[in-house]
């Protein structure tokens, strides 16, 4: 099991609010993991179709990810991943820096093949309150929109469902790519994903030093809002790519405390 100092990453994060795209709320997405030959020969042909996205420009390395996933007493998120429930969802609590930045409060649902996303924004200290069990109120919020209102009620409303708290920090590098003025197309690189145990009462405070997940290489993702492009489906063909589920959170929570979590079915209470 190897562990990682957190104090030794001095990536930057991107900037600290970024509007929602249609892609984002809504997409597909086709996943893979992969080599880091196949990343860097990968790479050079998605730069000949997309750009780097606004936070990856400058930074050839890419920028630090990190995401609080909250879940049942008895895991039932985590459950429901595992056994390939095709209609499911994950609430996270996702933030780019450690600091007083905003954060962002996600609902990531799985409908069948298709992938949708509520976001709202929020000020730090609203999300820490919220991990304590607050009830959701506008002032939480970055933009008091009729949207951005609706995404809280919902994280909350889920939260409460569950029972949900703070279970694990999930933590990567990612390189990211995207259709040039617009938004049909994304490609993302993700490394080095480590993952630590959450400690009630924390907030978003996390440990100084992680464990390195057993995902083996780089995880390549390709998403489109209807249909991937072809030349999504050459690269695939041309690389002997076979889209696999690499489920961060799963893979984390089995490094942090493989033997501590209950077994128990999805249909468990949470």
């Amino acid at each position: 099991m190897e562990v990682k100092s957190r104090l030794s990453n001095s990536l930057p994060g991107p900037p600290s609010v970024t509007p929602m795209t249609a892609l984002q709320t809504s997409r597909y997405e086709m996943k893979y993991l992969i080599s880091e030959s196949q990343a860097s020969a990968i790479r050079r042909l998605v730069k000949t179709r997309l750009v780097p996205d606004e936070h990856s420009r400058g930074n050839a390395m890419g920028y630090r990810v990190r995401s609080l996933y909250l879940d049942s007493r008895n895991l039932k998120c985590y459950h429901e991943t595992q056994c390939g429930n095709k209609n499911r969802f994950k609430l996270r609590i996702r933030f780019y820096h450690c600091d007083d930045s905003p954060v962002f409060l996600e609902v990531k649902r799985r409908v069948t093949d298709m992938i949708r996303k509520h976001r709202a924004t929020v000020f730090r200290s609203a999300a820490e309150q919220l991990l304590r069990g607050a009830s959701p109120s506008p002032t939480m919020l970055l933009k008091n929109s009729a949207h951005q209102r609706e995404a809280l009620r919902e994280f909350c409303r889920l939260r409460d469902r569950l029972g949900a708290v703070g279970k694990v920090f999930v933590d990567y590098y990612r390189q990211a790519y995207e259709s040039q003025g617009g938004n049909q197309y994304r490609v993302t690189f993700d490394r080095n994903v480590c993952g630590s145990d959450h400690l009630a009462g924390s907030g978003l405070t996390m440990p100084d030093r992680s464990v390195m997940t057993k995902i083996d290489g780089v995880v390549l993702e390709m998403k489109y809002l209807d249909r991937p492009a072809p030349w999504m489906l050459d690269l695939a063909r041309r690389f002997g790519l076979k889209a696999q589920s690499v489920p961060k959170y799963i893979e984390c929570v089995d490094v942090v405390t493989p033997t501590s979590y209950p077994t128990v079915g999805v249909n468990a209470n949470g």
